[in-house]
């Protein structure tokens, strides 16, 4: 059960990407070396931001550039704002009496002057700003506060974030609204992904109680279009891994009258010849972005079209042989029906 959040600040509650980048150009002139596109700099940016500086302005005073850095980045304080869900999520910590502490490199000043004008300030029991290497606060935040570890989830959106809780042996949730990509932040592995604050509330709600999650029946299936290729989606939920289309079963619909109106909605196709293939038990998969029961009924279905039109379900799509499908990284229960189909059928 998590009774006790910590929280990182920038790139997690707040983006304050635009104004950061302005100011690590700035410095960066100054000293006759390339600039950053958001691209690059989100790729070689990391933390704690004394190794970075170190990196790329070696034998400067990591002092002097922070003087010119703050300048201006306050100049841009207007143009942070809060993330999805950043707001809702301290408004629930505070309603269920959640602590929730700050942990930053953002100095209290910065946070400060930022917290007032977003009117979130009021929302932390305790602020560890100014931290350069935010795994030199995490002992004394639990110590000071008699936290437990198993009971303390650290959300941030970098991969210090996630070594910073597993150097004080607490749960991480990476969130995907930040600086680092989902291929960096899965290189530290996290306990959990979210695409947002909505999405941790989402692991909030299912920690409160993990002994009262149902299962709950889905439909998916192996789409094969008019070349005979086989239709992969990608989708931040599954850890940024590869899958087939599919959605939750409503009460009162069957089975394939579910499967129908899930891949027309999450992909604008029609299916045809629709045979059912296997049912698989996912339990709390960690490759799912929260905890969740679902019993999975997966079909192999046909399409006449090849044009894919992705709702917000998914970001990217391929028409694959299996050959290539395996190629793909895939989450664990689409490898499974990809089995099935090689033994079972293409064969």
């Amino acid at each position: 059960m998590i009774r006790n959040l910590i929280f990182d600040w920038s790139g997690t509650l707040v983006d304050d990407l635009t104004p950061v980048l302005t100011a690590t150009n700035h410095v960066f002139g100054l000293h006759g070396k390339p600039l950053f596109d958001r691209e690059s700099f989100r790729e070689k940016f990391y933390l704690p931001y004394k190794g970075f500086y170190e990196e790329h302005l070696p034998g400067i005073a990591l002092e002097g550039l922070e003087k010119i850095f703050r300048k201006v980045f306050r100049e841009n304080h207007h143009t942070v704002s809060l993330l999805p869900g950043a707001r809702e999520i301290l408004q629930y910590c505070h309603d269920h009496q959640l602590p929730a502490f700050l942990l930053s490199s953002v100095t209290q000043e910065d946070f400060l002057h930022q917290a007032k004008r977003l009117g979130v300030d009021h929302y932390f029991h305790k602020l560890y700003a100014g931290m350069v290497d935010k795994r030199e606060a995490i002992h004394s935040i639990l110590s000071d506060h008699h936290l437990r570890a198993d009971e303390t989830l650290f959300v941030g959106d970098m991969e210090h974030d996630i070594e910073t809780a597993r150097y004080g042996n607490i749960r991480s949730c990476a969130v995907l609204t930040g600086y680092d990509s989902l291929k960096k932040l899965q290189r530290a592995l996290p306990d959990h992904v979210a695409p947002d604050m909505f999405g941790v509330m989402e692991i909030l709600r299912r920690h409160s109680a993990p002994e009262a999650m149902p299962p709950t029946p889905t439909v998916g299936a192996l789409i094969l279009g008019p070349d005979q290729r086989l239709l992969m989606v990608h989708t931040l939920k599954w850890s940024g891994l590869w899958g087939i289309p599919g959605g939750k079963i409503k009460g009162g619909e069957t089975s394939e009258d579910a499967l129908l109106r899930e891949i027309l909605e999450e992909t604008g196709l029609e299916l045809h010849d629709i045979r059912f293939a296997l049912v698989q038990d996912c339990i709390r998969s960690k490759e799912f972005y929260k905890p969740a029961h679902f019993v999975l009924l997966n079909y192999i279905a046909h399409t006449k079209q090849d044009a894919v039109i992705l709702n917000a379900e998914a970001d990217d799509y391929r028409w694959c042989t299996l050959e290539e499908c395996y190629q793909l990284p895939l989450n664990t229960p689409t490898r499974i029906l990809l089995d099935w189909y090689k033994k079972d059928v293409a064969n």
